[in-house]
């Protein structure tokens, strides 16, 4: 089962997932429930990216991943390995 957490500050551990999510945007309240359902043992860092822009930024800069919501990134030994972005988010994307 996975643990969704809310980012709160600009630190990750190396093996995670991180989910950008827009609150206003109806692609991402789809990706938002794929997300939610999503059977993992990695912990899920989740971004509302109109109210933390700062951290949805840093995140982009930091894993030099342009920015887009929704979006799904899969961080493996503090790099990121896989993205995917709007419709590519789903439960079934982990295998």
């Amino acid at each position: 089962m996975s643990t969704i957490i809310p980012l709160s500050e600009e630190k990750l551990p190396d093996n995670c997932l991180v989910y950008k999510h827009s609150t206003t945007c109806s692609i991402s309240s789809s990706a938002g429930q794929e997300v939610r359902a999503m059977k993992t043992e990695l912990p899920i860092y989740w971004i509302n990216v109109r109210e933390q822009h700062d951290l949805s930024n840093w995140v982009a800069e930091t894993y030099k991943v342009d920015h887009e919501s929704p979006q799904l990134i899969l961080i493996k030994d503090g790099k990121p390995l896989k993205v995917w972005s709007h419709f590519e988010v789903n439960r079934s994307v982990l295998g």
